[in-house]
């Protein structure tokens, strides 16, 4: 195995922690692996943050988000934020996209495993016509993530691309809550910890840093 080969691997931890241990597990892994403990903020000033971690942070709470594996924080950091020109920042942004990447696949198990449970008459509502295509779209939406962050290590991608990809994953996790339904809007189901996956996104993802490149490529 080769020194790139190796260091791609471990980005792709961070996306196989969300899809088979959640999303709190993989931001607490992606934290103590890169920042040790100290997520960065974003360039609005905010921080996402497993409560363990965040409690450490001396920043001002906003919001606290129950998910299916723990609690979120959403703080105004009072620490300075990373540059994108900065190595830790090319880290942490592919570190995220890869996280988030994981939860989009978790959230599809979750989808196919609930329409799978279904019927409408004596047909499952998986083979239903319409729902089928839009699995389908899904699918092909994350093939087509799966190919751009292959082989990644930080810096392969700029920050507009990384803009750009977490934008397809936001879309992406949208028309699977609607392939969901009402069972999206369950405060402690998967479509909770799409709406986090999404916040997290906004913070280090949102027009504030894509407007340092001009907007996603």
């Amino acid at each position: 195995m080769t020194g790139r080969t190796a260091a791609a691997d471990e980005w792709v931890r961070y996306r196989r922690t969300a899809r088979h241990d959640g999303l709190v597990a993989a931001l607490s892994l992606l934290c103590e692996t890169l920042c040790e403990g100290t997520p960065p903020r974003g360039p609005g000033g905010h921080v996402v943050a497993p409560a363990g971690i965040a409690d450490a942070d001396t920043g001002d709470v906003l919001t606290t988000l129950a998910v299916e594996d723990g609690t979120v924080i959403a703080s105004r950091s009072r620490a300075e934020p990373l540059s994108v020109s900065q190595t830790p920042w090319a880290a942490w942004a592919l570190g995220v996209t890869c996280l988030r990447f994981g939860v989009s696949e978790r959230l599809l198990d979750a989808v196919l495993a609930h329409l799978g449970g279904r019927t409408v008459g004596d047909a499952k509502l998986l083979h239903q016509q319409m729902v089928k295509g839009g699995v389908a779209e899904v699918v092909i939406e994350q093939l087509e993530i799966e190919t751009m962050l292959a082989g990644a290590t930080p810096g392969d991608l700029d920050d507009g691309v990384l803009v750009g990809l977490n934008a397809q994953i936001t879309e992406t996790d949208r028309m699977l809550l609607r392939l969901l339904g009402a069972v999206s809007f369950l405060a402690d189901g998967p479509g909770q910890v799409a709406r986090v996956s999404e916040l997290i996104a906004d913070v280090y993802f949102g027009p504030a840093r894509a407007g340092e490149h001009g907007g996603a490529a």
